[in-house]
């Protein structure tokens, strides 16, 4: 299935429709609505980037700078590679936005995934350069 890298500035309804299942089982801080912590992410600054296959959203994640933050995969769609075509993507298209690196802290679950994709770890930080 291929995925295609969308930066959504401005989700539409069916979009909101789409990060609700994506983010349904996602541990998220406690706020008053889904809708409301998309709100908070966008105030701070945060970009919103997403994976979209025949018209539907499948992944999102948050870029903070460089800093990969929230990444998850709607439930029906994981284990089929949809995160690590997002990811290649976003590295592909890393010079276009404006990104010398990308780094991400937590999700240790996915290490195989980030060594695959050529991130090291500084730290307690995977860290991919181009």
């Amino acid at each position: 299935m291929p995925v295609v890298l969308e930066v959504i500035n401005q989700p539409d309804a069916a979009d909101l429709a789409d990060l609700e299942k994506i983010y349904a089982d996602y541990p998220l801080p406690p706020v008053a609505s889904f809708t409301d912590w998309l709100f908070d992410q966008r105030s701070a600054g945060k970009t919103l980037v997403a994976g979209r296959f025949n018209g539907s959203l499948l992944a999102a994640l948050w870029l903070d700078g460089e800093q990969i933050e929230h990444l998850c995969v709607r439930e029906v769609t994981r284990r089929r590679g949809t995160a690590r075509q997002l990811l290649q993507l976003l590295q592909s298209h890393a010079a276009l936005l404006k990104l010398s690196e990308l780094r991400v802290a937590g999700h240790e679950a996915l290490e195989p995934l980030w060594r695959q994709l050529g991130f090291t770890l500084e730290g307690h930080v995977w860290v991919w350069r181009p």
